[in-house]
């Protein structure tokens, strides 16, 4: 998890994904009692952990630009914490032959994506297609028969219904924490207009693509984000309805991108507050904040301060509706808004355009030829000691390929290989001349006052293209 939320804007695009208001209430709470007492008898939470826990996997991203601190900023640090340039997410198999679900936000900007398996299998992924709208990734290994979780409906959530997240937070890989849902669905002010599940469940910095599970042993969401102050869990964190994020992989893994129709109107939910200013009664419909100048919603003179009660419809229609079906229209078409303004109402014809398909480079993987010390650059600290001033030995200077992957970071020092102490560079070159490219290395390594070992693994076979059916269109690269 990339970032925490903090902006605090109301406006939402027009043409987004729905974000459903509180117009409902009163209804929804009628259906969630029904779904109360007549829901069958839930498992625990160590059942349904155990039945999606085979599926769940963790994912290490090397990143493009990653920083190097200037000479003498070596601060104590564990070997847990996220290192220069590389960093933990989560994911999800929702299918046998390799389709992994994980968070846009982190695979974007990957230089190279390493999943590995519940049974320590570890594969380069390869991105098939990323929406950031909704920050849902999808990913393929080049693998077959692997298990794959058990998909319910986020939609149908309600809240105080107990659920649990799992992922890998800073690198603890499958651990499990658990909550009840908060609200759902519910909107971030000023997002991009998707539904979110909100739960109290803990969060934290690589539970991004995790799956959420109810007590029935279900995924009903995908843990993407909280709402925090200073980045860590302040107990409000959101999911994607696993329905939206299927929509969504469905889409990617046909096409490679999502395609969406827009407007160029910001709108917000129209609240019982707001209603009676605008002359309704009703709180249906979308409240126009903005339009985008030279947009096909100014064209068609659209205004701040319009009521958008309907598309393509004589009754008015909730928030939710609203945003779905401008974003299903497809480029090219028109559509008929029926507006209310200054207590009137009115029809407004307005085209359609579509918002560019959202393209992620993708990852570049290691690289086949053979790397020099596991790209490490090293150099040797030898003279004088002093207070603050580093011990002779070996240190890393710089970083790449697949020592960075394996987390290693400027000012790590280096003290064995495998079982054979190192102190200089010929020791190391010594001791890794024998190491063969299906080998397995283990690099003792010493950061502030932790000692840890470090395994360099040996590089994975090559990725398998991702299958597409004939008269599919190709993801455009980059």
């Amino acid at each position: 998890m990339k970032a925490a939320v903090t902006r605090s804007a109301i406006a939402a695009v027009l043409g987004a994904f729905a974000l459903a208001s509180g117009t409902g209430a009163w209804s929804q709470a009628r259906s969630c009692l029904e779904r109360v007492q007549t829901a069958p008898q839930a498992a625990d939470f160590a059942a349904a952990a155990a039945r999606q826990s085979p599926a769940v996997v963790s994912i290490m991203v090397t990143e493009n630009g990653s920083e190097r601190p200037v000479a003498g900023e070596m601060r104590p640090s564990m070997p847990w914490e996220r290192g220069w340039g590389r960093g933990f997410a989560s994911g999800f198999i929702i299918g046998n032959d390799g389709y992994i679900l994980t968070s846009a936000h982190a695979v974007a900007g990957a230089q190279a994506i390493s999943v590995v398996t519940a049974d320590q299998r570890r594969f380069d992924g390869e991105v098939v297609g990323v929406d950031r709208v909704s920050d849902v990734a999808l990913l393929k290994v080049p693998a077959s028969g692997l298990p794959v979780v058990v998909l319910g409906r986020g939609s149908d959530l309600c809240p105080g219904e107990r659920v649990a997240a799992m992922g890998a937070p800073f690198g603890f890989e499958r651990s499990v924490t658990a909550g009840v849902v908060s609200a759902n669905p519910r909107y971030i002010p000023g997002g991009s207009g998707v539904p979110l599940i909100q739960t109290d469940v803990a969060l934290n910095p690589g539970n991004s693509g995790g799956p959420l599970f109810d007590e029935r042993g279900e995924v009903v969401g995908m843990n993407s984000m909280i709402y925090s102050p200073g980045g860590g869990y302040f107990g409000m964190s959101f999911s994607l309805p696993i329905d939206t994020v299927m929509r969504v992989a469905n889409e990617l893994r046909a096409t490679g991108h999502v395609r969406r129709g827009h407007i160029g109107a910001r709108t917000q939910p129209l609240t019982p507050e707001l209603a009676p200013a605008f002359g309704l009664a009703s709180t249906q419909g979308a409240l126009v904040v903005r339009v985008d100048p030279g947009s096909p919603a100014a064209e068609a003179g659209l205004r701040s301060g319009d009521v958008v009660l309907a598309v393509g419809a004589d009754v008015p229609m909730g928030y939710a509706d609203i945003q779905n079906h401008v974003a299903a229209a497809h480029k090219g078409n028109r559509i008929t808004l029926k507006v209310w303004r200054h207590r009137a109402p009115l029809m407004v014809q307005v085209d359609v355009a579509e918002n560019p398909p959202d393209v992620s480079p993708r990852p570049a993987g290691r690289s086949a030829a053979q790397e020099t010390r596991f790209g490490l650059e090293l150099a040797e600290r030898k003279g004088v000691l002093g207070i603050s001033l580093p011990s002779p030995g070996l240190y890393v200077q710089s970083v790449s390929g697949s020592a960075q992957l394996a987390g290693l970071r400027y000012g790590d020092m280096l003290i064995a290989v495998n079982d054979v102490e190192v102190a200089s560079l010929a020791d190391f070159d010594a001791a890794i001349r024998s190491v063969r490219e299906s080998d397995t290395v283990a690099l003792l390594v010493l950061r502030g006052s932790a000692r840890s070992y470090v395994p360099i693994l040996p590089r994975s076979a090559p990725r398998a293209p991702v299958a597409r059916r004939a008269g599919d269109e190709a993801v455009p690269t980059p």
